[in-house]
């Protein structure tokens, strides 16, 4: 901006010399070389980036040729171009601060006074010449001194706004940062809580898991004593196949307990609904005793859902052993698949027969946190993780429950046909039985 101002001025100046050309050597031209000089001489710090000096020659220079000219011809001989004798108040204003505006409005004003003097001295004291020139400084004066005003008040107003705004800048940065470092701390104790969660069932899931590892170890055993039994080559050919059939189960067991207890990172993807929950039938069995009568109904379900699969297998089990502990002495556990019309979601229905619960319970039984336990048997997790992992899939969760009457979860999730017909399963995608 300032550059364009100066070479307008200096285009201004130049068409001043000529549309009013005077002699060689007059002091008229002379102050108009002078005022080219003055616009052109600032361009060279300005060039190498120095605003505040290129403004401030701009202003001093500019005052010294208005010294000559008022000292010269007095203050009527400005008057038609008083305009361009505040553009140095101006300027000084915008771009130097505060007081070189006051400093450049005293010196414009002391020129004033002394071009109205030499006006009235010019009429040898007149009195008409002395109240013309004393009309002339008084109009001029408030002019002055009402552009330094204005332009003092909107400048401080701009420069209070700009403190402001950088105050501001500055809190809505802090804050920010501390909001960001607040959801990343969220982030990592959700992920702790889920682990936790994870770890919690692992432990429910142990006294099964020893069960079934003592029974692979048993028909080890067992094979490996017929084949000290027998010198039958096929019969010893049958040995080995079990020893590994059931080496090949336990390592499924670990495996499956490992896949889920660690702590990693979600990982949606594509998940055939009732094929992965089918899969899940042996470890959510674990879960319950002999008292349980368990039912799993996957309905043929032939949708897609978009989850992670470890955190679907924590989302099940968290409602299982929610409802083995509401059915301490038996009952009926039930887990169905459903795909409502028009076919958009996948409902999976968590149901059991245990002693229910009020509607206060009932209404809050998802808030995190909030349990009925007795203290040291329940953190009040559970459901919240699950509440919250369902919602990040964009789905929902609906709850009925009434005391001595049992619960019902209901899990709405996102779902779609698969994209190739779902074919019959290899025996060794099929899942091994614990």
């Amino acid at each position: 901006m300032l550059r364009r101002l100066l070479l307008v001025m200096a285009c201004y100046q130049v068409l001043l010399l000529l549309w009013a050309p005077a002699t060689l050597v007059s002091p008229s031209l002379l102050l108009g070389v002078g005022g080219v000089l003055a616009c052109l001489v600032p361009l060279l710090p300005l060039r190498r980036g120095r605003l505040r000096l290129a403004a401030a020659l701009f202003v001093l220079l500019n005052l010294l040729l208005a010294t000559v000219a008022y000292a010269s011809w007095g203050l009527r001989a400005q008057m038609p171009g008083q305009l361009l004798q505040l553009l140095p108040v101006l300027l000084a204003g915008a771009v130097l601060g505060r007081r070189a505006l006051w400093l450049a409005a005293i010196w414009l004003c002391a020129l004033l006074v002394v071009g109205a003097w030499l006006d009235a001295a010019g009429g040898f004291y007149h009195p008409a010449r002395v109240a013309l020139a004393t009309r002339d400084l008084a109009l001029a004066g408030l002019g002055v001194l009402m552009a330094a005003f204005v332009l003092d008040q909107c400048m401080s107003s701009m420069r209070d706004n700009l403190r402001l705004s950088r105050r501001r800048e500055a809190d809505l940065a802090r804050r920010r940062d501390e909001l960001q470092l607040e959801m990343e701390e969220k982030e990592r104790s959700h992920a702790q809580l889920a682990h936790a969660l994870r770890i919690e069932n692992v432990e429910r899931l142990a006294s099964g898991v020893a069960h079934d590892f003592n029974h692979l170890l048993g028909l080890i055993m067992g094979y490996a004593g017929k084949e000290r039994r027998s010198d039958d080559p096929e019969e010893l050919k049958a040995a080995l196949r079990g020893v590994e059939s059931a080496a090949r189960r336990a390592k499924a067991v670990t495996v499956r307990l490992l896949d889920f207890s660690r702590q990693d990172v979600a990982r949606p993807q594509l998940l055939d609904a009732a094929r992965t929950v089918a899969a899940m039938e042996p470890m959510l069995r674990q879960l319950f005793d002999a008292r349980v009568a368990f039912e799993l109904d996957t309905g043929q379900v032939q949708r897609q859902i978009h989850f992670d699969p470890a955190q679907l297998e924590l989302l099940l089990l968290s409602l299982a052993a929610n409802a083995q502990q509401a059915m301490p002495d038996g009952g009926r556990f039930r887990l169905a698949l459903a795909c409502p019309p028009p076919g958009e979601e996948l409902r999976i229905e968590v149901r059991d027969s245990g002693h229910g619960m009020s509607e206060e319970v009932r209404q809050r039984c998802l808030e995190p946190f909030f349990t009925t336990k007795p203290s040291g048997q329940g953190t009040g997790l559970g459901l919240a993780v699950a509440a919250n992992l369902v919602a990040a899939a964009g789905g929902r969760i609906e709850v009925a429950s009434a005391l001595g009457e049992g619960s019902c979860f209901r899990l709405y999730l996102p779902a779609r046909p698969p994209a190739v017909d779902v074919s019959p399963r290899s025996e060794d995608d099929v899942a091994i039985p614990y």
